[in-house]
């Protein structure tokens, strides 16, 4: 049975991104298109095919929750994620790369240019941004 992200979860939702661990984030159709074209065309995808009995879209994502909501505190107004070490980044990264999000690759080539991070590997770090 799926879990609801404590963050993501509004009442005037109409898609849900269910993560591999099985936790629904209900989220905008519009935002979600707005932001990224991958899940633009995951979405068109699915209204073509209106055979779900669900009363909400589900989109499922490969994805582990905790990177999900990393992925979405981008896209939506809420506080952006902390982080300790290069790992997380690399990951939300590769993450904004598949499914087209340029907000978050810029956004994060900001962030380690500027980052406490850079200073044990700037070269690595650098080359990352």
């Amino acid at each position: 049975m799926p879990r609801t992200s404590p963050h993501f979860q509004f009442a005037d939702a109409n898609l849900i991104v269910r993560s591999a661990d099985k936790v629904d984030f209900h989220v905008h159709k519009s935002i979600m298109s707005f932001a990224s074209r991958v899940f633009r065309d995951m979405i068109s995808l699915g209204d073509l095919s209106s055979a779900s009995s669900l009363p909400m879209r589900v989109v499922d994502v490969v994805e582990e929750s905790e990177s999900m909501e990393a992925l979405l505190r981008y896209i939506y107004p809420l506080r952006r994620p902390t982080f300790m070490d290069l790992e997380p980044i690399i990951l939300l990264l590769e993450m904004a790369d598949k499914y087209d999000i340029p907000i978050i690759t810029s956004s994060l080539e900001d962030f380690l240019l500027l980052s406490p991070l850079a200073q044990p590997e700037p070269i690595g770090t650098y080359a990352l941004a």
